[in-house]
């Protein structure tokens, strides 16, 4: 298998589940490509803070890139931290994901023989299913029951996970879901911007964030391609419209 994948994240308030996401990483199985974390983050957030879980996870054998913010102000918009990944990008395909997902352990197994074969050719977004957790479970669990230390490797996440109630199995390409490009088409359909910054529809925390760049994206790329992958686990959790405010509280 010769290919590789960027996984691009930005994390804010989600450094447990990041470092879930990254054990599923670390953890994959199978001929494997190239694969390289982005993280894009505030400088100093968070309990543990993201630089702490990046260079521990780095320890542990991840390559992963950070591309730190000092202050809000950029990276609340997440369509302009996600231009500065892809100008930084140096693989031959970039995932945008959220930071809450944890992968099967064979999932990049088969993704990348996906795109050395069928998808090889393919210019638009791709997309796939993804299962999502049961909220109330999720939050009891990071809330009241987890007895981890963090940053941590996690042991088997998927395998934990799949034991979870489920909230539901979503097809939609939604903000954070999957969304799975060829970085050079990107850069030849767009001029290597995940979204133009003078019409940038993310909204800010003050309106109580909304990803709004990556439809803006989706249809740049010429639509969407949907296919089928291993199971990707979305780690459930609370929401700014469920209080009416933006939340900063550790997730």
């Amino acid at each position: 298998m010769n290919t590789s994948i960027e996984i691009a994240v930005t994390c804010t308030w989600f450094q447990k589940r990041l470092c879930w996401m990254m054990s599923s990483v670390l953890q994959q199985k199978g001929v494997l490509p190239r694969l390289v974390f982005s993280v894009a983050y505030p400088r100093n957030n968070g309990s543990p803070e993201t630089e702490d879980v990046c260079k521990f996870f780095r320890g542990k054998g991840l390559e992963i890139r950070e591309l730190p913010y000092d202050g809000m102000e950029v990276i609340q918009f997440r369509g302009l931290a996600r231009n500065r990944q892809l100008s930084e990008c140096d693989c031959e395909w970039i995932l945008f994901s959220d930071s809450d997902m944890v992968y099967a352990e064979d999932f990049f197994d088969d993704l990348g023989r996906q795109l050395t074969s069928d998808l090889s050719a393919e210019t638009r977004c791709i997309s796939s299913s993804r299962i999502s957790l049961d909220k109330d479970h999720c939050k009891r669990f990071f809330n009241e029951l987890d007895e981890h230390t963090y940053p941590s490797v996690i042991e088997n996440p998927s395998a934990l996970v799949s034991t979870w109630p489920v909230f539901q199995i979503s097809r939609s390409c939604g903000a954070g879901y999957f969304q799975l490009a060829n970085t050079r088409c990107v850069r030849e359909k767009t001029g290597g911007l995940y979204v133009d910054e003078t019409s940038c529809n993310d909204w800010s925390w003050q309106k109580m964030q909304k990803a709004k760049s990556d439809g803006q994206f989706r249809r740049r790329l010429g639509g969407v391609k949907r296919i089928k992958t291993k199971a990707q686990y979305h780690l459930n959790h609370e929401r700014d419209n469920e209080v009416g405010y933006h939340l900063t509280l550790q997730r």
